[in-house]
């Protein structure tokens, strides 16, 4: 009986320490994520946008708000590059991840997002924050690349228009 308690007492060790490892290496996966957000939206003010485009896998999928979805690195590419055409400038730009999940060779970002934007031709800015997920692909040298990216507001475009004709 003795020696079936320490068997026990052995594996739940083994179970708690592989958690406690677990976990830590998530904190330093998440870290890292975060540090390669910060990165990306310093690129995004900075107006450097299309050196973004080694971050994507070449099959990745891009399906930003209100906008088509863009498959491929070409595609990804020439939106970027449109982008940075607009005249549009972000004068503030954060990425912030609350959630990392990793499945094999995949790594889940669930995270939220805020930016401030001048529009061409516009005295006013306009201001935004919403959620986003990022599926990361482990490549052959241990970095992550973007596989999906997806993102939408939490501010209903709509809402301005309704509460104009509430006071009509």
């Amino acid at each position: 009986m003795t020696s079936l308690i320490s068997k026990f007492s052995l594996f739940f060790l083994f179970i708690c320490a592989s958690q406690i490892f677990a976990q830590d290496d998530m904190e330093k996966l998440k870290a890292t994520i975060q540090e390669g957000n910060d990165k990306y939206a310093k690129a995004i003010v900075d107006g450097t946008s299309e050196s973004l485009v080694s971050g994507y896998t070449e099959d990745a999928i891009l399906m930003p708000n209100y906008s088509p979805m863009q498959k491929g690195i070409e595609a990804i590419k020439n939106a970027m590059n449109m982008d940075a055409q607009s005249g549009n400038k972000f004068t503030e730009f954060t990425l912030t991840a609350s959630d990392v999940y990793q499945y094999r060779n995949l790594v889940y970002e669930v995270g939220k997002y805020t930016y401030t934007l001048e529009i061409k031709g516009m005295n006013k800015t306009y201001k935004d924050e919403g959620k986003f997920l990022t599926v990361f692909e482990k490549q052959d040298d241990g970095s992550l690349k973007i596989k999906a990216d997806i993102w939408n507001t939490d501010i209903n475009p709509w809402s301005s228009m309704e509460k104009k004709s509430e006071k009509d």
